[in-house]
């Protein structure tokens, strides 16, 4: 097999167990390296596994992409597969890590499983955000609208395809995957939802009005914005990735044509990903 590899060099708190994780990679696969974590591999590391420097083009004959790291890891990973839809296994050596399969040193034991096929393959729906006629850009868990000043909001005009919603006048508004609701969206009290659900979220940052609250919404719907601001100008951020743009530049969110495709060797479920990494239900009170 060939793989891709992802990872964090600021993890050397884990050294030990990226490092076994590594060499038990090595024997099975064939190594490809972003350039600065392979770096890191042989120079911090001090791994004598035979690796290979990755290009800015995905090889033709690459059979899956892991990322060693956190969720900003896995993220940085889906986004230069794009639409190739190569599955990724992430591995989780920071903290939350809520969008990675296994930490690492649960890893090491678990290479043998994608050798022998004994893994499932999950799909993650994308947003597509259209400004203007000249951007594209796509999220995996989130498209935010944001102010770019702190002292005053920005007014958002809403539309659901053509049926108008809501003029929100907030500090911001997010558009978030069901993969998103676990990251930025649940900062602002939206919901959980499931990865295999077909909706979006929307959740106004700081709204000036009480009565807006997060809205979930069909993911075949077209979400049209404009932007209204004293400064003249807003954010558009991308996964956290933020873009200026003029107010009044029309925007259009709709749901990605490809999908990220995710590994999954453990055999933890979504509601044990709930309760083990977000504290589930858990009693609070004991001491």
């Amino acid at each position: 097999m060939k793989v891709i590899v992802f990872g964090s060099r600021h993890k050397v708190d884990q050294a030990e167990s990226i490092s076994q994780f590594l060499i038990a990679l090595s024997g099975v696969c064939k190594l490809v390296v972003e350039r600065k974590f392979n770096e890191f591999i042989h120079r911090s590391l001090h791994l004598d596994i035979d690796t290979s420097v990755l290009d800015d083009d995905i090889p033709l004959d690459v059979d899956f992409v892991i990322s060693i790291g956190g969720d900003g890891t896995f993220l940085r990973a889906s986004h230069f597969v794009g639409r190739k839809e190569i599955p990724i296994w992430a591995v989780n050596s920071g903290r939350l890590g809520f969008l990675t399969d296994v930490d690492c040193s649960e890893a090491v034991n678990l290479v043998g499983h994608l050798e022998c096929g004994d893994y499932n393959i999950e799909s993650r729906s994308l947003l597509k955000a259209q400004v203007g006629k000249d951007f594209t850009g796509y999220a995996l868990n989130e498209v935010a609208l944001m102010k770019r000043e702190t002292g005053s909001i920005i007014t958002i005009d809403t539309y659901l395809d053509t049926d108008y919603l809501a003029a929100y006048d907030a500090d911001g508004l997010i558009v978030a995957t069901p993969t998103g609701s676990t990251a930025y969206s649940l900062s602002v009290n939206g919901p959980i939802m499931t990865p295999d659900c077909h909706d979006f979220i929307l959740s106004p940052v700081a709204p000036h009005t009480l009565n807006m609250r997060p809205l979930v919404v069909p993911d075949d719907l077209t979400l049209s914005m404009h932007v209204y601001s004293r400064s003249e100008s807003f954010l558009l951020s991308l996964d956290g990735k933020a873009y200026p743009f003029s107010c009044g530049t029309p925007i259009e969110i709709t749901k990605a044509d490809y999908v990220v495709r995710t590994v999954k060797v453990s055999k933890a479920s979504f509601a044990d990903t709930l309760r083990r990494k977000l504290m589930w239900g858990a009693n609070v009170r004991q001491g």
